[in-house]
């Protein structure tokens, strides 16, 4: 891992790497979804490479360029159903990202697109998703999976249930930019409110791997340098944690990380950020990363806010969410009763929790 660090910060340079550091590096690499990012740092920072090991990196750029092409088309075929319905989307990460945060779309790894679109757009875009052979997923409370053979599409009203974090959505796309990618006409988060959603979506993660925290710390890059620092727009200002936690996070992989953030913090609440930042970074360095499930996800969340009081009003929106929200068990909790419509599945997911219940 401290090699793979130090390839990241530019490092790499400093010391010759053998041969089986080098397989050691590369498929930790991959596990913390960086491997094409870490290549392209070890060519620039033109640190030797044995003959076995130039080899491996040439077939690593090669599967990247060919991962790339499948994505960027993917996309384009998908913002073309769009323009033909009249609709234009927000890429959210992917192809979009890597080709304005990385220098390249082969640079960063996709494995779905994600588009964000208004929620009066969602049934037309789901109908142009229909039209371009994409079948539907069980929707959750801001967004929808869509599937066509390899390819799964992530189609969002939001980013997040909004009594979780309230990113106020509909602000982010009446300041979204006019945008194109290879051609194809979408819309473009405004800088900050994509680093606020990067923020949010590391955090969705709880900075599980690498490749959240590179995202991060190039997009922190872009903004800083600024003599006013970077402020959150007004509306979302309840959600600086996430963007003091983000900056953290990036510090630790580029410590000379220059931003500052206006206003700036509480003590006692940087303190508490910073000391989450230190646990988080320690198991990254440690341990594999788990996906975290759904309860154990907005758990998390309470960890960013101060102990006592601060978290009394987020326990109970998160226990809204429980209540109210519908996923993939509950649909499939009601079938197996013979019911299938979405205001039964809501009636009956109250029952599936208890049945969750352990019984003395």
């Amino acid at each position: 891992m401290q090699c793979l660090l130090e390839l990241l910060r530019g490092q790499g340079g400093d010391r010759a790497i053998e041969d089986a550091e080098w397989e050691t590096v590369l498929a930790l690499a991959q596990a913390e979804h960086v491997l094409p990012w870490v290549v392209a740092r070890a060519r620039s920072q033109q640190v030797p490479l044995s003959p076995a090991i130039a080899s491996r990196l040439n077939e690593i750029e090669r599967e990247a360029a060919i991962t790339a092409f499948y994505w960027s088309a993917e996309l384009q075929g998908v913002l073309r159903g769009f323009e033909r319905a009249g609709l234009k989307a927000v890429p959210l990460k992917g192809p979009l990202l890597a080709e304005r945060l990385y220098g390249a779309t082969a640079l960063r790894v996709s494995y779905d697109l994600d588009l964000l679109v208004a929620k009066a757009d969602m049934a037309r875009a789901g109908d142009a998703l229909k039209a371009i052979g994409f079948t539907s997923g069980v929707p959750d409370d801001y967004h929808c999976q869509w599937y066509r053979k390899g390819t799964t599409v992530e189609l969002h009203h939001d980013v997040e249930n909004p009594l979780a974090f309230n990113f106020r959505v509909e602000g982010a796309l009446r300041r979204a930019l006019s945008a194109d990618f290879q051609g194809q006409p979408c819309r473009q988060l405004a800088a900050d409110d994509e680093l606020l959603y990067l923020c949010l979506h590391a955090v969705r993660h709880r900075f599980e791997r690498l490749s959240l925290i590179v995202d991060l710390q190039l997009a922190f890059q872009k903004l800083a340098g600024g003599e006013d620092g970077f402020q959150l727009r007004p509306e979302v200002a309840g959600l600086a944690s996430l963007l003091i936690l983000g900056l953290a996070m990036a510090r630790r992989l580029q410590p000379d990380l220059a931003l500052t953030l206006q206003p700036p913090a509480a003590p006692a609440r940087t303190r508490h950020l910073e000391g989450l930042a230190d646990r988080l970074w320690n198991r990254l360095l440690t341990e594999p990363g788990q996906p975290p499930d759904w309860r154990a996800l907005h758990a998390f969340y309470l960890e960013l806010e101060l102990p006592g009081w601060p978290r009394l009003g987020p326990r109970l929106r998160h226990l809204r969410i429980l209540l109210g929200r519908v996923i993939e068990p509950d649909y499939a909790f009601a079938a197996k009763l013979g019911f299938y419509r979405t205001w039964q599945v809501r009636m009956l997911r109250p029952l599936r929790l208890l049945s969750r219940v352990p019984r003395r």
